[in-house]
C-alpha cells in the first residue's frame, strides 16, 4: 500500500477509530485500526465486537493495501505536530511507514488476516433523518438507562413506534424513566434494542454533525450513515419491559415551576447532599412555594423556598436529586410541571407547552 492524503484527515479519522479500539486483552488485534484501499478509496476501520465504525477519508492511491496498526499510537504521532501537510503512508510487511518533508516512522502492526471483519447488515430498507432529530431522541433518554449489564434489555435505549405510529425513545434503570417522542411516524418499523454504551459513543461520534443520518437495520445489527461516516452496531435479542404500566394517571398535586430556577437550586443542592444524593421535598399549597432541602454531615445543610404554582394537596417526599437533574435540560419549556400521585409512589415530569418528552422517578422514601 502506498498513499498519500492530509494530515488532519487522517487524524480526524483516528481520533474517531481510536474510540472504538476495543481493549480485549484476549484480543490484541482489536487495538489497532485497520487501514486500507477500497475501490480506490482509503478507509480506515476498528470494532470491540460490540460496534464498529468505517471512515472514508479522501487520499491519493499509488498502491492497494491493508495494515492494522496500534490506533492509539498512530493517534499519538499524528498529534505531535501543527500545521496540515501531506503524510506519506507505506505498508512494509505487516509495519506502516509514515513520512512528512522533516519526518519518518515506522509503526509495527498485526497480520491483517487476524482483524475481524465487520457484520453484514442483511436488509436493503434504508430509513433517514434529519441527523440533530435522531441525536435529540437518543439524548434526550441515554442516560436513563441502566449500567449494570446484569439485564441487557434496561442497560440500553429502545426505540419503536407507539400506538399512533410516533417514533418513541425511551430509556429506564428503574428507578428513572425517560421517554422522547419525534414528530416521524413509520408504520414498520420494528423494536430496536441499542446498548447503552453503543449510543453514548454514537452520540460522541455524530455530536456536531449536521445534514441526515441513514439507518439500515435487520434483527441483529443497525447501520448508522452520515457522509463518509458508517457505525454499526449489535441490537440487543430481548424484549423492552412494559413501562406504560408504570406511567402515573392519578395526581393529586401539581406543581408548575421555572426550570432554569430548578437548575439553579438543584446545583446548590447538589453540594450538601449526602452520599445517597436524598433530596427532600415539601409542597405546601396554601404558601404557594415548594421548599427544597438537602443536608450532610460534612458540609451542612441547605434549605431554599422555590415560588410555584400549587394545585392540590401537600405532599412529603424524598428522590435522588440527580435523577431530576439529568432531565431538566430536555424539556424545551421554559416552565415544567412536576404531577405527584401520592407519597412512595412516581413522580411525572413534563414540559408545559412540550408533550414530546415525558419523565418519572421513583421516590426514595418519606420524609
Amino acid at each position: 500500500m502506498k498513499i498519500n492524503c492530509l494530515k488532519n484527515y487522517l487524524k480526524e479519522a483516528i481520533s474517531l477509530t481510536e474510540r472504538i479500539s476495543g481493549k480485549n486483552i484476549n484480543l490484541p488485534i482489536l487495538k489497532n485500526t485497520l487501514i486500507f484501499t477500497d475501490n480506490n478509496k482509503l478507509k480506515l476501520r476498528s470494532t470491540n465486537l460490540e460496534i464498529g465504525i468505517e471512515i472514508d477519508i479522501p487520499a491519493k492511491i499509488e498502491k492497494n493495501g491493508k495494515v492494522a496498526i496500534p490506533s492509539n499510537i498512530i493517534y499519538n504521532f499524528l498529534s505531535s505536530f501543527s500545521g496540515d501537510e501531506n503524510i506519506y503512508l507505506e505498508s512494509i510487511n505487516n509495519n506502516l511507514s509514515i513520512s512528512t518533508i522533516n519526518t519518518s516512522i515506522l509503526i509495527k502492526g498485526q497480520p491483517t488476516n487476524d482483524f475481524p471483519n465487520l457484520p453484514v447488515v442483511k436488509s436493503k430498507k434504508l430509513t433517514s433523518f434529519k441527523a440533530q432529530d435522531l441525536l435529540n431522541g437518543l439524548k434526550s433518554v441515554y442516560y436513563a438507562a441502566s449500567i449494570s449489564n446484569i439485564k441487557p434489555e434496561i442497560s440500553s435505549v429502545n426505540i419503536y413506534t407507539d400506538k399512533k405510529n410516533q417514533l418513541t425513545f425511551i430509556a429506564t434503570d428503574s428507578f428513572r424513566l425517560a421517554e422522547k417522542k419525534l414528530p416521524y411516524k413509520f408504520l414498520d418499523f420494528p423494536q430496536i434494542i441499542i446498548p447503552y454504551k453503543n449510543v453514548l459513543e454514537i452520540l460522541r461520534i455524530f455530536e456536531n454533525k449536521e445534514g441526515k443520518i441513514d439507518l439500515i437495520f435487520d434483527n441483529n445489527q443497525i447501520l448508522f450513515i452520515h457522509e463518509n461516516i458508517k457505525i454499526i452496531s449489535r441490537i440487543i435479542d430481548g424484549i423492552f419491559p412494559d413501562y406504560n404500566q408504570i406511567i402515573p394517571d392519578k395526581f393529586i398535586t401539581d406543581v408548575v415551576l421555572d426550570k432554569k430556577n430548578m437548575i439553579n437550586i438543584l446545583k446548590t443542592a447538589s453540594v450538601f447532599s449526602n452520599r445517597l444524593n436524598e433530596l427532600n421535598i415539601i409542597i405546601e399549597p396554601k404558601n404557594k412555594f415548594i421548599t427544597i432541602q438537602t443536608s450532610n454531615s460534612d458540609t451542612g445543610e441547605y434549605v431554599t423556598k422555590m415560588p410555584a404554582n400549587i394545585t392540590g394537596e401537600e405532599i412529603k417526599m424524598v428522590f435522588n436529586y440527580k435523577y431530576i437533574q439529568d432531565s431538566l435540560p430536555f424539556f424545551s419549556s421554559e416552565k415544567i410541571i412536576l404531577r405527584f400521585s401520592g407519597e412512595g409512589k412516581p413522580l411525572l415530569i413534563r414540559g408545559t407547552d412540550d408533550n414530546s418528552f415525558l419523565y418519572i422517578v421513583m421516590p426514595m422514601n418519606s420524609v
